[in-house]
């Protein structure tokens, strides 16, 4: 028999396997539906009310899942005692480097927000190694200040994964290309575990755009969308794309790229070199260009600003009516729309969210960009397809990275079993 046939034909599940799905399937349901009784988990979940009572008892031996509220009657019966996602000693680190800042924001499994910090930062002056070790010493904070116990549990740190705004090696856990952050070949995810003691918790790296994209189908103004398009709003132009509920990667994960769709053969270049991308067109530097010919330093916008200081600068020229601004941010405008567009029409989304920048200028951009994308859709009413920003601002990466750790626990509960800390634990980092 063809050996391409025989590797994917599904082998027998063992009892670990079948134990692992079922704990990630109450988990997962607690996670996604919110709190519930054992009897409804067992009823939707197709299995016994005694495996589920079995399966919560193993669940709540390790912190992850918490009887809460009073009980509820349903039906004839004793009243339902309700259960909801726990894990509050489980920390997600997610992290975030871009052009110009750095990112830490750390959640429990529940997804409550533990702590956030962003820093504006020079990643391009510093380089990968040292912008590395500062986006370390970042988690280092977080990590110390939410070292103390959390209920009765010592915190167990359930791994960090980084955004970085390029292409990235996933299984390899590096950075291809960041043609904006000017990276090839880092092996970031090596190097943060060098500069930080996080035992057996796995360091992932994937692209800001993607894990953006997570974070608004699952916690954002439009989660539960099945079908959406991010757009990153930062000096580069990325996109996350959901379909189904899923993730559109491609093939070697490399899909996403929107910022580089030729726009315009004419156009400016863009970072990756080539010439008319529509990263080159939207982009923030592309919109500080056209807002401020004379360069954004004569308004008090230093290189060093973060992003949402920037935009800030421009906004408030645009309601004080600056006639410049007001043009640039209505060109501006139009090519989102046209770019949009084009998303719409390959891909038929129920919504294209703009992030970073775009959420601080909505005013201005969103209606230009909104008729443009109308009038290119094929479809009528643009395919059902609305143009609208992000609720999340410029955390949506940090943010999907701490939801792609909390997957990867409530997908197999039993690695928390692997990464209980020694005496040291991971919260003691090495200073250095």
């Amino acid at each position: 028999m063809d050996e391409t046939v025989v590797s994917v034909i599904p082998s027998g599940a063992g009892h670990r396997e079948i134990r692992r799905n079922n704990l990630e399937v109450v988990l997962r349901h607690l996670s996604l539906a919110g709190p519930d009784s054992r009897a409804s988990i067992a009823s939707r979940a197709g299995l016994t009310r005694s495996t589920v009572s079995r399966l919560v008892g193993e669940l709540m031996d390790l912190g992850l899942v918490r009887e809460t509220g009073p009980p509820q009657a349903q039906g004839i019966g004793r009243p339902a005692t309700m259960l909801e996602l726990d894990g509050r000693h489980i920390l997600a680190v997610g992290a975030e480097v871009n052009v110009d800042y750095l990112a830490v924001l750390v959640t429990d499994l529940a997804g409550r927000e533990l702590y956030e910090q962003r820093r504006a930062y020079d990643a391009i002056a510093d380089g990968p190694g040292d912008s590395i070790t500062a986006l370390a010493g970042l988690c280092r904070e977080a990590l110390r200040a939410l070292a103390g116990p959390r209920g009765r549990r010592r915190p167990i740190v359930a791994g960090l994964t980084v955004a970085v705004p390029g292409l990235v090696d996933a299984p390899a856990r590096a950075v291809t290309l960041a043609p904006n952050l000017r990276w090839a070949g880092v092996p970031v995810a090596g190097q943060l575990r060098e500069l930080l003691e996080l035992g057996p918790a796995p360091v992932s790296v994937g692209n800001d755009a993607s894990l953006a994209a997570m974070a608004e189908y699952r916690v954002g103004s439009h989660a539960g969308t099945s079908d959406l398009i991010y757009i990153t709003g930062e000096m580069g132009i990325g996109g996350g794309i959901i379909v189904a509920g899923r993730p559109l990667r491609g093939v070697r994960g490399f899909g996403g790229e929107i910022g580089h769709m030729k726009m315009d053969p004419e156009g400016p270049v863009c970072g990756c070199g080539r010439r008319g991308c529509w990263e080159a067109l939207i982009g923030l530097h592309a919109m500080l260009r056209l807002a401020f010919p004379g360069g954004p330093g004569h308004h008090g916008v230093a290189a060093g600003d973060p992003p949402e200081a920037k935009a800030a600068t421009v906004a408030r020229l645009a309601r004080a009516g600056d006639t410049n601004v007001l043009a640039a941010l209505a060109g501006i405008g139009r090519w989102v729309g046209i770019g949009a567009a084009n998303l719409a029409n390959v891909f038929n989304p129920r919504a294209i969210i703009l992030g970073g920048y775009f959420t601080l200028l909505a005013d201005w951009i969103l209606p230009p960009a909104a008729g443009a994308l109308a009038e290119g859709v094929l479809a009528p009413e643009a395919g059902g397809c609305t143009l609208t920003t992000s609720s999340l601002g410029f955390s949506a990466a940090a943010r999907g990275g701490a939801i792609h750790v909390t997957d990867q626990i409530i997908s197999d509960p039993a690695l928390l079993d692997s990464r209980s800390q020694g005496d040291r634990g991971p919260l003691a980092a090495r200073r250095g």
